[in-house]
């Protein structure tokens, strides 16, 4: 603060709400209080008040700060919070004007003991990270219209419930099948790997892998280390919606497409059905307005031409045009009529021939055909023995004879 500014602060008289904000602008201005953490304990916790905000204090063995963390931020705070809790407080420090009090403005509330948690999983992305895992050019698309949507959500859960109601109003033509399962607990990653292993193998068109966000141990399952090298390798596009944007999941980092909702998902997922009406009346619109300026076009030329006096008539243009044609069809059906009755000549003598090379016409002038019992025919006498059987063939049967003597 400079002198001059010093100078004006002594010689000027405050009231007490002015100096108050003098206070409060000296806190939030000062990069001393901005973005820090306290650790401590819970006291005086009541939960979120009518307006959603929570009013609680921290403290140590020798003191205590006033804190507040505010509805938006509220939102997104799962654990269940009680008296004597050992917590870190994540925000900034202010000045709460009217009753020139200081507080904790808290951004996030963090357990005791889930550094480690926070250790563990740091260290598991930067390893999922080296192997690749989450290259943009291992994602697979997601279809653009997808008519098999597998969801795999907890059952009768919030995020379930959005998924069905957005995906049903944006594209009704998708059919959605639920693969429901754990989401939270020690057994929950093993189960998510099953449904997801099933849906996988189900045909459907794109994965969505969802729940309503979470604390950091609620979403534990959702960091397990085989449950996203599972998705690394899944055939079908997964969409993910598990953690919110300030607290993503390793399975939100690997998946093939992220959302922060499950209202996200959906749209990620399905096109909307009223956006893609109306593109579909604009390129008709567009079409329409091209077929009327071709057809004025050619009705101007149309015009151009009756009105030109040095062009023949129409009508003895199409007179001879059609004369041109009745000529051709003549012609075509002369030839056809030739080129019939030469075949039909060829087809005739052919099966005279044929007739003529016919082995069983012999048979009506007496003669006959002998065959063995291989069915070859005979026609040397050497070629029977006795006690050999053959058929004799005869115009108009044949007979099963027994050699007896040759």
């Amino acid at each position: 603060m400079n002198e001059e500014l010093v100078n004006q602060i002594k010689n000027h008289v405050f009231n007490v709400t002015e100096i108050n904000q003098l206070i409060k602008d000296v806190f939030e201005s000062s990069p001393y209080f901005k973005n820090i953490s306290i650790k401590g304990e819970i006291s005086n916790w009541k939960g979120r008040n009518i307006s959603g905000h929570i009013y609680f204090s921290l403290k140590d063995n020798q003191s205590t700060i006033k804190c507040v963390m505010f509805k938006y931020d509220a939102l997104y705070l799962k654990e269940d919070i009680k008296d004597g809790d050992k917590v870190t407080l994540y925000g900034s420090i202010s000045v709460y004007t009217p009753s020139g009090s200081y507080q904790f403005i808290v951004k996030r509330i963090e357990k005791e003991g889930l550094g480690d948690i926070l250790l563990r999983k740091k260290l598991l992305i930067e390893k999922l990270d080296k192997e690749g895992l989450f290259n943009i050019e291992h994602k697979k698309e997601i279809p653009e219209f997808p008519n098999k949507i597998g969801i795999i959500v907890g059952k009768n859960s919030a995020a379930a419930k959005d998924l069905e109601f957005n995906i049903s109003r944006r594209w009704p033509l998708a059919k959605i099948t639920f693969y429901y399962s754990l989401v939270q607990g020690e057994l929950a990653s093993k189960d998510i790997i099953s449904k997801l292993e099933i849906a996988d193998n189900d045909n459907n068109d794109v994965l969505i892998l969802a729940r309503g966000g979470g604390s950091i141990e609620d979403l534990s399952a959702f960091d397990d280390e085989s449950l996203a090298r599972f998705v690394y390798a899944l055939k079908t596009p997964l969409i993910s919606a598990v953690g919110h944007e300030i607290n993503k999941s390793i399975v939100d980092l690997v998946s093939d497409k992220y959302a922060s909702t499950p209202t996200g998902a959906a749209e990620i997922a399905v096109p909307n059905k009223e956006e893609i009406l109306d593109d579909l009346n604009q390129e008709q619109n567009y079409i329409n307005s091209l077929v009327l300026s071709y057809y004025n076009k050619l009705q101007s030329a149309l015009n151009i031409l009756i009105n030109n006096k040095n062009i023949i008539s129409i009508d003895s243009i199409q007179e001879t045009l059609f004369s041109k044609i009745n000529l051709l069809e003549q012609k075509i059906q002369t030839n056809g009529n030739m080129y019939y009755e030469k075949i039909s000549s060829n087809l005739t003598l052919k099966e005279k021939i044929i007739n003529t090379l016919n082995p069983y016409n012999i048979l009506d002038k007496g003669y006959s055909i002998i065959r063995n019992d291989k069915g070859n025919v005979i026609s040397e006498s050497t070629k029977l023995k006795d006690k050999n059987n053959a058929t004799i063939i005869f115009k108009d049967k044949s007979i099963e004879v027994e050699i007896n003597k040759r």
